[in-house]
């Protein structure tokens, strides 16, 4: 993939150039004013919200310390972390980070037990705890009305020294809030218009950007409206590197060096597909500035009825592979169902079937990979396209493979070739599931072994017997994606 290098004189992370702006490109101050302003009234934490989240955090950091000291902690540190310490957080967003810092000299072990004895403490007197794990464990508790996450990590003397992936967290947390002042609205406005473009999130399953990055972006162009132009002549390769130390090279869409970290590109988890939706998200807006482009309506799950209606309208084939949740971290399961969606699609595709899209989807119940092809038979022959006839040895041995073959259809020349016409090996998409899954088809661990305890394929009306929720919206989502429009005045608002 090319680079399109950052650079003082043209700005060139990703072809922007200010002074060769095309005018449809040139955001219109007086309208896009309106907007942000109307945006920022309705995200932007109030006055009292964020008293309540600095109280909330600092009783946090107190009981954090006092349960060090309880257990004989002497070289622990509590750090508050995240867009709640650096003011970039989004009304409503009632999340804390508190990272649990002990001294690098500790295995990593050590570090897991003494950490979770900490966070322990506060669990004790929470609304709710759950145990998580990232590269190693955490504890997640709900208390005061926030949702919290106790981290332990090393205090390390820079991101270059980090043990574990957590460890430059703090370092971030760091560089953002020593350049973000004065520019936090600019953030708040860029998170949300992700948010409105469904390209906010980093998490495996979401594939899009995340709020460091955002906060990045603005630090880097400037102001919202800024980030907003430069997106809009987005192409593949836009490569940013605030601090000009990068040292590895990267074949991702866009390319951030961590200001932290010289060999980590921020932005690696985001998917081509997320990219691109935010530079088109950004010329919508630009030649039709609206507060629409902001939010999103909530997404809700498809009744039978809909699902049904979906099916008839279409006139396509939908098949479905279901079993049991390997109950793993999105980060450890999507990887893996990606592989194997991916992997279906590939075979089937090597079989003759022409899939339209795909859909993946885990929870902690069940696993389900939906398939929408345009046909869900073929026809008893498969044309077999053999070697130019002059191009023997080898089409002297496809002549007389498939005219030996006692089932083969015909064999002739057509354009030059040796053309057969054989019986179908597989003429239904459930049948190359059957016999390809676990072979061809590729599996993860973790799936190959819930696998092992059974699985369904579930076609057409089947397809109703997966009631989750989660599944169902995501159904939808995927089946009703639409880009906004670009130059209609008067769409509807989508909020929330």
């Amino acid at each position: 993939m090319k680079y399109h290098r950052s650079s003082k004189a043209a700005r060139r992370s990703g072809g922007y150039d200010p002074d060769a702006l095309i005018s449809s490109y040139d955001l219109k101050a007086d309208e896009v004013s309106s907007v942000k302003k109307a945006v920022l009234d309705a995200v932007k934490p109030h006055p009292a919200e964020r008293a309540r989240l600095e109280e909330a955090r600092e009783r946090l950091l107190k009981e954090v310390a006092e349960a060090a000291a309880g257990l004989g902690e002497t070289e622990v540190y509590p750090v508050p972390v995240g867009s709640a310490a650096r003011s970039t957080w989004l009304r409503g967003n009632h999340d804390i980070d508190i990272f649990i810092t002990f001294p690098e000299t500790l295995s990593k072990e050590e570090l897991t037990v003494r950490g979770c004895a900490i966070a322990e403490k506060l669990a004790e007197t929470a609304d709710h705890r759950e145990d998580r794990h990232s590269e190693h464990p955490y504890i997640h508790i709900r208390k005061y009305g926030f949702e919290i996450d106790l981290v332990p990590c090393f205090r390390v003397p820079d991101a270059s020294c980090i043990k574990s992936a957590v460890d430059r967290t703090p370092f971030h947390c760091r560089f953002i809030k020593e350049r973000i002042a004065g520019r936090e609205d600019d953030v708040l406005l860029l998170k949300q218009f992700m948010k409105g473009a469904g390209v906010y999130g980093s998490e495996v399953r979401n594939r899009g950007f995340s709020g460091y990055a955002s906060e990045l972006l603005v630090i880097f162009y400037g102001s919202f409206d800024e980030v907003i132009k430069a997106a809009a002549q987005w192409k593949p390769g836009v490569f940013i590197d605030i601090m000009d130390h990068g040292n590895v090279s990267f074949d991702d869409p866009l390319v951030m060096i961590d200001p932290t970290d010289p060999g980590r590109n921020v932005s690696a988890a985001l998917s081509l597909d997320r990219f691109m939706k935010l530079a088109d998200h950004a010329r919508a807006f630009i030649r039709r500035p609206d507060v629409s482009f902001f939010f999103r309506e909530k997404t809700l799950p498809y009744s039978d009825e809909e699902i049904l209606s979906v099916f008839e309208k279409r006139g396509t084939y939908f098949t479905a592979i279901r079993f049991r949740s390997p109950k793993k971290a999105d980060d450890t399961l999507y990887p893996q169902l990606f592989r194997m969606e991916n992997s279906v699609r590939e075979t089937l595709e090597n079989n003759d079937f022409k899939v339209i899209r795909t859909l993946s989807y885990g929870d902690d119940e069940e696993c389900v990979i939906l398939i929408e092809l345009l046909s869900g038979l073929l026809p008893p022959v498969r044309v077999k396209d053999g070697p130019p006839v002059s191009a023997h040895p080898n089409s002297d041995a496809f002549r007389e493979k498939y005219v030996a073959a006692g089932d083969t259809y015909s064999i002739f020349i057509r354009n030059g070739c040796y053309i057969a016409e054989i019986p179908r090996r597989y003429r239904t998409p459930e049948s190359v599931i059957r016999d390809k899954t676990g072979t061809e088809i590729a599996l993860g661990k973790h799936i190959r072994e819930a696998l092992s305890d059974g699985w369904d394929i579930l076609s057409g009306e089947e397809i109703l017997k997966i009631g989750s929720e989660g599944f169902r919206t995501a159904l939808r989502e995927t089946m009703e994606r639409t880009l906004p429009e670009r130059s209609c005045a008067g769409s509807e608002i989508i909020i929330g």
